[in-house]
């Protein structure tokens, strides 16, 4: 592990999810093209189009709306919509057909393996302080087995922006209110959603280095850097 600063007492640890506690990269690749196949299955007009033309749609709404840059769930089902009434499909059947392929969608989705090294180490932590996720995705926690660990699962929704917004911080801090913003330590890949956004709710950030982010992204150094969840919880369990 690499400081950047001294890291305090630490009385509550709060996780971010892809990337970060599993490898969520062929999860998405195969959600993608799931939810393709079975649109084409049902809506043959949109065969012309593959994962990154619905991609390149999703960036186009975030563009214009940035709340549904926050909410992924509802940010595809509005994609999914947007680009069935671009091949002609009537409002109604957009709607409808939209629905079914993120229900196909989320069943690829929540296919994730995950390291039994992982559960061990979080069923230590959370025997020993509040463990919490605070997670940008819309993967289903209980499903892919991960709820018992968490005190608390916060994810995006209407309500709630996603980081590096301070709105699911700041949720946490209300469930906790014993608790001092610089006693909590989030854990993320993220340069920009989960250090910068912890940095700006004041708590203590651990950085996973093997996730998706790269140092050129860092907007403000974390606590800390960690390239194996072994070594970040054998310290915090000291």
């Amino acid at each position: 592990m690499q400081f950047y600063r001294r890291l305090l007492p630490v009385a509550a640890a709060s996780f971010d999810l892809d990337d970060t506690l599993y490898n969520n990269v062929p999860v998405m690749q195969r959600a993608e093209q799931a939810v393709r196949d079975y649109v084409v299955r049902e809506f043959p007009q949109t065969a012309t189009w593959q994962p990154h033309d619905w991609a390149q749609l999703r960036q186009q709404i975030m563009q214009r709306d940035v709340r549904l840059a926050s909410d992924m769930t509802q940010l595809r089902l509005t994609a999914l919509a947007a680009g069935l009434a671009h091949f002609g499909v009537p409002s109604a059947e957009a709607e409808a057909g939209a629905t079914a392929a993120m229900a196909e969608f989320m069943r690829y989705r929540n296919l994730v393996e995950i390291d039994p090294q992982v559960h061990q180490l979080l069923a230590q932590l959370s025997a020993k302080l509040p463990v919490i996720a605070i997670s940008n995705g819309n993967v289903n926690v209980t499903e892919i087995g991960l709820a018992p660990y968490f005190q608390l699962i916060l994810q995006p929704n209407a309500e709630l922006r996603g980081k590096p917004f301070t709105d699911m911080f700041e949720a946490a801090a209300r469930q906790f209110p014993e608790l001092h913003p610089q006693q909590w330590l989030h854990v993320g890949d993220s340069p920009y959603a989960d250090v910068l956004g912890a940095h700006r709710a004041g708590w203590q950030s651990a950085w996973f280095t093997g996730g998706l982010g790269q140092a050129e992204h860092l907007r403000v150094l974390p606590t800390l850097a960690y390239q194996r969840l072994e070594d970040l919880a054998q310290h915090l369990l000291k």
